[in-house]
């Protein structure tokens, strides 16, 4: 019996024995299972962390490299600025000073009657007439020009006192009747522009009828667009001398009725209109009678061979200025003294 009890102690201490390794493998099992986990649990841990850096890296070369274009933009625009300053300082020089006073007269009463004194009239060692009261100039001086001046330096231009410029814009032929625009107008008008000087333009008209008249006004004010213009559209209307001219033959009447029409279609627009001729065309058109628009008088005489209130003088054709070859129209603006006359 004691040897059995023995051997039931023996077995069942075995058996506690055996259990105890068991729980211990168990355990030791469990134990790494779950640092196993730990580490795994871990390592993902900082797998997202790494993945959260390189997406915080990724983010960062889009913000720099945002920096970089809104830097980028910032000196393109430093760049344009400097250019158009460039271009307005050497390239665009600023208007010239003074301005155009306007053409037209207060009524018909004052069409017959000059506010001028001619004593007041000097001639420059260059040929080129001022106007000075009590030493101060009163007048601009200026030219008209065309595609017959060929190519022109308008920065010289400038540089040699010239302050406006009169350009023609087209013509109407004097034989086709086709209207055509001045080869050169385009080009000149950015030249004025550009060397700061101010403008005008002046369209040759052969228009026989008022339907002609206001055709040619119309191709005017397309061909200016937006341009913004300080002297007047001018209506040239004088014959050639040629015996095929289009207006040869025409009445006072019906050539007063072409200029009324051409002028009142410009002035419909909101522009300036104004009428140009010597004192003979001016009569041709019965100029009395259009008072409100003004007159451009040429005559090449040491004084204005007609006693007519005008705000230009073209007094001569042969001018010489820098930067034109040849000849050239001279202009000089008394508007100054005309509107002050009636004020």
């Amino acid at each position: 019996m004691e040897g059995d009890a023995m051997a039931v102690k023996k077995g069942t201490a075995q058996h506690a024995a055996k259990h105890v390794t068991k729980g211990k493998k168990a355990s030791s099992k469990s134990s790494g299972t779950a640092k196993s986990a730990s580490s795994k649990k871990t390592a993902a841990k900082h797998a997202k962390s790494a993945k959260g850096g390189k997406s915080r890296k990724k983010l960062t070369k889009k913000q720099e490299l945002v920096r970089h274009r809104v830097k980028l933009v910032a000196i393109i625009a430093a760049i344009v600025c400097a250019v158009a300053v460039g271009i307005r300082l050497f390239v665009f020089e600023p208007t010239v000073s003074g301005t155009f006073h306007g053409a037209q007269l207060p009524s018909a009463e004052a069409v017959e009657t000059s506010p001028y004194d001619w004593n007041f009239l000097l001639r420059g060692v260059d040929g080129r007439l001022h106007y000075v009261v009590s030493g101060t100039e009163e007048s601009r001086s200026g030219i008209d020009v065309s595609a017959h001046q060929g190519d022109i330096d308008w920065h010289k231009v400038r540089a040699d006192g010239i302050s406006f410029a009169i350009i023609r814009l087209g013509y109407r032929g004097t034989e086709s009747g086709t209207i055509q625009l001045d080869e050169r107008f385009r080009q000149n008008l950015l030249g004025a522009q550009m060397a700061g000087l101010n403008i005008g333009v002046y369209f040759y008209s052969q228009a026989t009828t008022v339907a002609e008249a206001e055709e040619e006004a119309d191709f005017v004010l397309s061909e200016l667009g937006s341009t913004q213009l300080v002297y007047p559209v001018v209506f040239d209307f004088e014959p050639t001398g040629s015996d095929g001219a289009r207006i040869s033959g025409m009445s006072a009447d019906e050539m007063y009725a072409v200029a009324k029409a051409f002028c009142d279609r410009i002035a419909a627009s909101g522009r300036t209109a104004m009428l140009y001729g010597n004192y003979y065309d001016l009569q041709d058109m019965e100029y009395t009678g259009l008072w409100q628009y003004g007159y451009w008088l040429a005559s090449y005489t040491d004084l204005p061979s007609a006693a007519i209130p005008f705000a230009i003088w073209q007094y001569s054709a042969e001018g010489t200025v820098s930067g034109i070859d040849g000849y050239v129209d001279l202009d000089i603006d008394l508007s100054k003294t005309l509107q002050a006359s009636f004020a």
